[in-house]
C-alpha cells in the first residue's frame, strides 16, 4: 500500500504550516491504518492513496482525523 500527503503551497505559503498539516494527516492515517489494511487484505489489491488538504484554514488534529475517517467510510476503503 502506498500513501501520500500533500498541502498546496498556494493556500499555505509558509513551509512550517504545510509541514504541520502533513504531520497531522500522517498521524491521523497512522492511527487508523489498521482499518484500511483489514479491508484491503480481503480484496488482495495493491492500493495507492493520496490525501490532499483542501481546507483554507489550519484545522486541529481531531478534525483532520474525523474527516479522514469519514472519507474512508464513504469510499469503502
Amino acid at each position: 500500500m502506498q500513501v501520500a500527503f500533500t498541502v498546496p503551497k498556494k493556500k499555505f505559503k509558509r513551509a512550517v504550516d504545510r509541514n504541520l498539516l502533513k504531520r497531522r494527516m500522517r498521524e491521523a492515517y497512522r492511527l487508523n491504518k489498521s482499518l484500511i489494511e483489514e479491508k484491503n487484505q480481503s480484496k488482495l489489491k495493491e492500493l495507492s492513496i493520496i490525501f490532499i488538504y483542501s481546507s483554507q484554514e489550519i484545522l486541529g488534529a481531531e478534525k483532520i482525523e474525523t474527516a479522514m475517517l469519514n472519507f474512508m467510510n464513504q469510499q469503502n476503503i
